[in-house]
């Protein structure tokens, strides 16, 4: 079995490009955490066979920008992306994720997890396209928001170009506030208000810390994001 390597990105104010030979199986984890503005640019493209996992963190109050192409350009390519975004302050937060299938028999998987408080504003944009021939491939979309405040605003724009009949392809997008049933009911076991806001978002945040076998990267995204609310 192929080694899976992991490369963390700290600078998100830069450029990468990756290109995955066949069969390659790479991890990026790439984190905003939040010291200035900034606009991170990623591009890649995968052979055949291989997979890349791209796991977007941020926990921020200033302006930022997220910007990736995925091309899967041969059979058996995958693409996993899982975001978990947390805005504070009057930050804004665009994220534009376009994912290409240019092949038969390619998957990608998207998920996004996005938090916003205060005055904050974040927009999904999020795309996938299968091309005409690309039979078989495999797409899913999963935007779910959550709003601390009454002046955040999350926008999700899930967008599929689809080209080819012979091909799963779906998205979902949920964006509300936290449930007062599910407020009252931690209330209920002895936590204030605060307390159980702050267990409901870090259930949205679960999902990447489970991804992630470095201890002392979990435990820094974790306090990162309790930290901001």
């Amino acid at each position: 079995m192929a080694a899976v390597l992991v490369e963390k990105v700290t600078n998100i104010c830069c450029s990468k490009e990756y290109f995955l030979s066949e069969f390659e199986q790479k991890t990026i984890i790439v984190f905003n955490d939040g010291r200035s503005d900034c606009a991170f640019s990623l591009k890649a493209s995968l052979s055949k066979g291989a997979v890349l996992n791209i796991y977007n963190v941020a926990t921020t109050d200033k302006n930022s920008s997220l910007n990736e192409t995925i091309v899967l350009n041969d059979e058996g390519a995958t693409c996993n992306i899982l975001n978990v975004l947390l805005v504070g302050g009057s930050g804004v937060l665009e994220s534009n994720i376009m994912l290409e299938h240019m092949h038969k028999e390619t998957v990608s998987d998207f998920a996004n997890y996005a938090i916003a408080v205060d005055e904050a504003q974040m927009v999904l944009n999020n795309n996938a396209k299968i091309v005409k021939g690309a039979s078989k491939s495999v797409v899913r979309q999963k935007a779910k928001g959550l709003t601390l405040s009454k002046s955040a605003k999350i926008k999700a724009m899930p967008n599929l170009y689809i080209d080819e009949y012979d091909v799963i392809a779906n998205h979902a997008a949920s964006i509300g506030s936290i449930s007062k049933e599910d407020l009252f009911y931690l209330m209920s076991r002895g936590l204030d208000e605060k307390e159980a806001s702050k267990l409901i978002v870090l259930g949205f945040v679960q999902p990447l810390l489970d991804k992630i076998d470095d201890v002392e990267l979990r435990k820094e995204i974790s306090e990162h994001f309790v930290s901001k609310l």
